[in-house]
């Protein structure tokens, strides 16, 4: 089982998670909704979007390690579930995101226009239907990372907390 300072790392992990992920799909649902904000939201998505990978899936590793020491439980049994469809939707939520500052942040796509191998991306800037489904997607996307951080933050807490 994987420990920071002696406590099973899942319950500090969960944290970071708990408070990353949604104050990523706010900023998501901002940058798709308002065209001013995106000169300011863009570095500081696409760092969260990426920092959300590694921590989603480490934090569901020490997760399901934490979770061999426990007894099974149907309340259990569902967070573990709602923790694999975060792993996967925090990938989705990158690849999303990635693809909207591509081609909706400008100085992206303009740098991105200029490179040979990936200039393809840069120019498709100019196609605002593809922009603005991006744009939509991004910020759906935000909506369901951040209902789905609660849905699996609620169930682990009632495993936890639950009968006590």
């Amino acid at each position: 089982m994987i420990e920071i300072a002696g406590l099973p790392a899942h319950i500090l992990l969960i944290h970071g998670v708990v408070v990353l992920a949604p104050l990523a799909g706010i900023a998501a649902i901002v940058y798709g909704a308002w065209r001013a904000a995106r000169q300011y939201l863009a570095w500081p998505l696409g760092v969260l979007s990426l920092g959300l990978v590694p921590l989603t899936l480490v934090t569901a590793q020490a997760g399901e390690q934490l979770a061999e020491t426990r007894p099974a439980s149907q309340l259990l049994h569902e967070h573990i579930e709602q923790g694999d469809l975060l792993k996967y939707l925090a990938v989705a939520f990158f690849v999303v995101m990635a693809m909207s500052l591509a081609v909706a942040y400008e100085p992206f796509a303009r740098r991105l226009g200029a490179t040979g191998r990936l200039g393809f991306i840069g120019h498709l800037r100019t196609n605002r239907a593809l922009r603005f489904t991006l744009l939509a997607a991004g910020a759906v996307a935000g909506a369901l990372l951040i209902y789905q951080s609660i849905i699996t933050g609620h169930s682990g807490a009632a495993s936890v907390w639950a009968g006590r």
